[in-house]
């Protein structure tokens, strides 16, 4: 009885050894399913991060990495032109004016302040008001016309005058002393006949003669205006123009 309770206990020990050491083989097992588990991720990971590098590099027409080749030759905001092939902006040619050109621009301003300033009085001195009504038509002409030529002059660096001549300033005060019929005769005889004629031939000559073609753009387009004035005071009434006023 001894022996078999022995030999029973020895087997007891036996069995729990073996189911011992086969729950150690099952833990084993369940860890390392995790360990594994725990790694594909990471595994995963690295693998696409590999194949989206071979796709980008295999995709790419550049292999210096060079992004400068991948612009579109077309696009000029990205070149980068040489200082051969930098585009310069055009300079305006500076024109200088020959000594008729500038003195004819000299003439048709002392020309332009003279008339207008008569023309100016004789809104307020005549007495006759178809006379006024020319004085008024000269003023607005010649006011735009004054300011034309100014413009021009600067653009050519000549500086006009801007006092009037001793005979000019004499002709203004004396007409300045003139009242009634007799300011508009003198007015319409020195300023719109004599003077008009005087300047349609001075324009006349600058349309042919000018190099300049500025010059010659202002002395044609101011032509007209300088023929009607002289037009209308051929038509002014007798009375007003005196026998003289053709």
């Amino acid at each position: 009885m001894k022996t078999k309770s022995q030999i029973l206990g020895l087997a007891g020990i036996a069995v729990s050894a073996t189911l011992a050491l086969s729950a150690c083989n099952r833990q084993d097992e369940v860890s390392s399913r995790t360990a594994n588990s725990a790694d594909t991720p990471l595994q995963d990971s690295a693998m696409v991060a590999a194949n989206e590098s071979a796709a980008s590099a295999s995709n790419s027409s550049n292999p210096t990495g060079d992004s400068s080749l991948l612009r579109d030759p077309n696009d000029q905001m990205n070149k980068q032109p040489t200082a051969a092939g930098v585009p310069t902006s055009p300079t305006a040619a500076s024109t200088t004016l020959n000594t008729a050109e500038k003195k004819f621009l000299s003439d048709a301003a002392i020309g332009g302040q003279y008339e207008l300033a008569l023309a100016q009085l004789a809104t307020a001195n005549a007495s006759d008001s178809s006379v006024k009504s020319y004085a008024a038509m000269l003023v607005s002409d010649h006011t735009m016309a004054n300011q034309k030529l100014q413009l021009l002059a600067q653009r050519r660096n000549v500086v006009l005058p801007t006092t009037l001549p001793q005979d000019k300033q004499e002709v203004i005060d004396r007409l300045t002393k003139l009242t009634g019929p007799e300011f508009d005769r003198q007015f319409v005889q020195t300023v719109g006949l004599h003077d008009h004629k005087t300047d349609i031939g001075l324009f006349e000559r600058a349309t042919r003669e000018a190099k300049d073609s500025e010059v010659r753009d202002f002395a044609s387009s101011t032509l007209p205006t300088l023929r009607a004035h002289l037009s209308a005071a051929q038509n002014l009434p007798t009375t007003v123009k005196g026998s003289a006023g053709t």
